[in-house]
């Protein structure tokens, strides 16, 4: 016959196991139910929003791009004439 320590000490370990397995268990059925969840069909998509959409992405690709800089008024003069401000 085991005397009871030796019973909770492997109780204890069992305990402890199923404490690290739970973890990771979890935290799989959290990604599933999330991938599930992001995977749902989405709404059919309104066509006079779908076009309104379309035509501001085309007035805006059509824009010219903005400046990243004011252009430099003495960029053609030669670095020896250009004024020290």
């Amino acid at each position: 016959m085991r005397p009871r320590t030796e019973y909770f000490r492997r109780k204890g370990e069992t305990v402890a196991a199923l404490a690290w397995w739970l973890i990771p268990i979890i935290a799989t059925l959290f990604a599933v139910a999330w991938v599930t969840w992001r995977a749902r069909p989405r709404r059919p998509a309104d066509p006079h929003e779908s076009l309104a959409a379309h035509r501001r992405f085309t007035e805006a690709m059509s824009l010219p791009p903005p400046r990243l800089h004011a252009p430099d008024e003495d960029a053609d003069a030669p670095p020896a004439d250009r004024r020290s401000a």
